[in-house]
This record gives C-alpha cells, sequence and structure tokens, in this order.
C-alpha cells in the first residue's frame, strides 16, 4: 500500500534521481515485498539466488535455492506482465500520488515523459488496485491518500508501511 508519507518532502526530480538506475528502481518495490529479506511464495525458503535473463531483461529474477521456483519484485501485483520501466511506473505513481483528483493521462504522460497510451493503462491499473484495496480494507489511516490509496502487491497488506 502506497502512502502519502511515502513521499513525503520528495519534488519530481528527487524521485527520477532516485529510481533511474533500474536497481534502485526494483530496490522500490523489493523492499516493501520482502521488507525482511526474500522469502519465496511457494515454500516460504529464505535464500534465493538472481537469474540472468537471456532476452536481456533489466528485471531481476530470483530463484529461490530450495524449490526453484522463480519470482520477480513485481510478480503478484498489479504491475505483473507489464513491460514498462520501473521508473516509470514509479513516476505515475508519484504523481498519481501528490495529485488531486482527478488529475488526467495526459497531464500526467506530459510531466512524466511516460507516452500517454502506457499512462492510461498504469492509471487503469493502479485505479483498479485501488479499488481492490478499498473494498478489502477498511480505511483507518488518515496519513494515506484518500484513506487506503492503492496496494501494488497483495504481500504489502499484512505489512501494513
Amino acid at each position: 500500500m502506497f502512502r502519502k508519507s511515502l513521499f513525503k518532502d520528495l519534488t519530481f526530480t528527487d524521485i527520477h534521481t532516485l529510481y533511474s538506475d533500474p536497481r534502485e528502481a526494483e530496490r522500490f518495490f523489493f523492499d516493501p515485498k520482502w521488507k525482511d529479506g526474500f522469502v519465496c511464495s511457494k515454500c516460504g525458503h529464505t535464500h534465493c539466488m538472481t537469474v540472468i535473463r537471456k532476452n536481456g531483461s533489466l528485471r531481476t529474477v530470483y530463484q529461490c535455492s530450495h524449490c526453484g521456483y522463480q519470482e520477480s519484485v513485481i510478480a503478484g501485483t498489479a504491475l505483473e506482465g507489464t513491460k514498462a520501466p520501473l521508473l516509470s511506473w514509479i513516476l505515475v505513481m508519484f504523481v498519481f500520488v501528490i495529485s488531486k483528483t482527478g488529475t488526467s493521462a495526459k497531464y500526467i504522460s506530459d510531466l512524466t515523459g511516460v507516452s500517454y497510451h502506457t499512462t492510461k493503462f498504469m492509471l487503469r491499473k493502479i485505479r483498479q488496485a485501488q479499488k481492490q484495496d478499498n473494498e478489502t480494507h477498511a480505511a483507518t489511516d488518515c496519513d494515506a491518500i484518500g484513506l487506503d490509496v492503492f496496494s501494488v502487491c497483495p504481500a504489502w497488506h499484512t505489512s501494513r508501511w
């Protein structure tokens, strides 16, 4: 679940600088998903190795050392299956979270440099996750945008960061 405080005191330029390196952008999603380090979603084992993908993908795949199950930081999230760079997702999320209700995809696209069609797709995914989160969890935190904003990763519900 993303909260306004996640981006507190950060500017658009700060976000771009912090996460322009693909490894740092992955870390943005890794830390909340596996707060205490990697945990295999199949067997619960806590040791993994990284897999170098032959297709040249910049995203890391983590393979459980026990059962061999592979997953990425976006597996099981609203971002699963997308090919957009993680930095683009972070930028769109940042603008979505800090903006007032009704911010258009065109405005976010112009601001972030992400194509209009990709921005529309991202916003649709974010809003779907937000709707699911609002349906399954009581809104209790006033620091959250619109109370409970959206959940990118189901595992984040338990950590409530």
